[in-house]
């Protein structure tokens, strides 16, 4: 028997030993995780409770969410589901950070373009209607909070981007209604496209009396991941 067969032969045991080692609610969040990263929206809904959020990992940064314009980054939102008390609306454009020009960024958020600590401050310039403004703007620590139907609408285009991925469970802990999941994924946008992979690792909770998903706390920067796009 040469070395590749032998190989093969204690990869599936390994397998074996994985499978029959977990719990018939281990079998069930991986379930729910598979379902997840297939863009499965109904098999989706029917795992998560009424009371669902999904936390992001926890950033630094000015607590907005932009899309990139021929003039620079429109403020469309609040990723932080928090009040930010931030001098930038929705509507404002913003055309430089610490006087760079932002009109050719091409990158999903403002917060991937920006360092530093929390109580760091930067300089931005934004339009506002027909007036620029310069204003310091210091940086903060912030959460995305997500409940459900955000949720699966987010898992919905995320699995549609994707031309082909592949998911694989390292690890999974479990103490009563709480599982810590340890995870690789590889997924490539295009055929013959480069593969763009990260591991994750979650807290997911369940509810006690229905055994749904109510919570799911995400341990990795998801920032690490996109900076691969750049």
């Amino acid at each position: 028997m040469n070395a590749l067969n032998i190989k093969y032969i204690l990869c599936i045991i390994l397998s074996i030993s994985f499978l029959v080692s977990q719990s018939r609610k281990e079998k069930s969040i991986i379930d729910f995780i598979e379902a997840r990263y297939s863009a499965n929206t109904d098999s989706v809904r029917s795992f998560l409770d009424d009371d669902f959020i999904y936390y992001h990992i926890p950033f630094v940064g000015l607590g907005i969410d932009t899309k990139s314009t021929n003039t620079g980054l429109a403020v469309i939102g609040n990723t932080s589901f928090v009040d930010t008390n931030s001098i930038l609306v929705n509507g404002d454009v913003i055309i430089m950070i610490n006087d760079s020009k932002v009109n050719n960024i091409s990158n999903y958020n403002i917060e991937n373009i920006i360092n530093g600590s929390s109580g760091d401050s930067i300089k931005v310039t934004y339009i506002r209607g027909d007036n620029t403004f310069s204003s310091m703007i210091y940086l903060s620590k912030h959460q995305h909070k997500q409940p459900s139907e955000s949720f699966i609408k987010d898992i919905k285009i995320y699995g549609e981007r994707w031309f082909e991925y592949d998911l694989e469970i390292l690890d999974i802990f479990s103490k009563k209604n709480q599982f810590i999941v340890y995870y690789e994924w590889e997924g490539i946008l295009f055929e013959n496209g480069p593969a763009y992979s990260y591991r994750s690792m979650e807290i997911i909770k369940t509810n006690t009396s229905n055994n749904r998903v109510y919570s799911i706390d995400a341990l990795w920067s998801e920032k690490q991941f996109k900076d691969q796009f750049k």
